[in-house]
């Protein structure tokens, strides 16, 4: 009995240890060291290799949710996102639905990667902007 919780320890440490999937991811698209808590950063953890969800938020009101599949080409990305937002009436929230289009460049110095990309805030107000951010992945 002895040897085989061994194994099963064994085999669960080696599952957290060696596999990509599980690992964490953090980003930040405003690097003004004035306002270090007004940035739009986010918490990104990935389910598989090639899906990561990540989480931003300033407040409990107001929050993003988004999900990104990385599978379509060499360090190419598409994310769909959710936004929530507090309105003026104190008991409502605003959603919108959000899409993003990008890259994820390896900058050559440890694990940051640099990201450009394409981004609609709503996709019913059909207005695409510029946009970065520096990820770190452990």
């Amino acid at each position: 009995m002895n040897k085989l919780t061994s194994l099963v320890a064994f085999l669960m440490i080696a599952t957290f240890t060696f596999a990509q999937q599980g690992s964490m991811s953090f980003a930040a698209n405003s690097l003004d060291i004035t306002k270090p808590l007004d940035t739009e950063a986010n918490i990104g953890y990935y389910m598989t290799d090639d899906i990561m969800v990540s989480l931003s938020m300033s407040d409990w009101d107001n929050f993003q949710v988004g999900a990104r599949y990385y599978g379509i080409c060499d360090g190419m990305f598409i994310q769909a996102m959710t936004t929530a937002s507090k309105t003026d009436s104190m008991t409502e929230s605003d959603y919108n639905i959000g899409a993003a289009a990008g890259w994820t460049l390896d900058t050559g110095f440890w694990k940051f990667q640099f990201e450009p990309m394409i981004v609609l805030d709503d996709i019913q107000d059909f207005t695409p902007r510029l946009a970065w951010a520096l990820r770190f992945t452990l």
